[in-house]
């Protein structure tokens, strides 16, 4: 299932793995349920403000590149919306 948050998902996913935390490790250290950082890392939503600092912290993020997934998540979206083309109703 693709979510409207692939490029951060990859990006904290990358992170995570480079700093060698286990999902459940930085879930206990967000104080987060594990589902939500699996949610996270798959795209389906984004982490909660409350918790952007933290994981910054944590991961050692760089705020320009997180910044920057997060633009073409959002770019991304907006040009899906956007562009959608309409579907023909079917005559009947």
């Amino acid at each position: 299932m693709k979510g409207d948050f692939q490029n951060l998902g990859v990006y904290l996913k990358e992170k995570r793995l480079n700093e060698g935390f286990t999902q459940t490790e930085l879930s206990q250290s967000l104080k987060v349920h594990v589902q939500f950082v699996s949610n996270w890392e798959r795209g389906l939503c984004a982490p909660p403000s409350h918790c952007f600092h933290h994981l910054i912290d944590v991961l050692k993020l760089n705020r320009e590149q997180l910044v920057s997934a997060m633009v073409l998540d959002s770019k991304r979206s907006i040009e899906e919306k956007v562009f959608k083309k309409k579907k023909k109703a079917k005559a009947g």
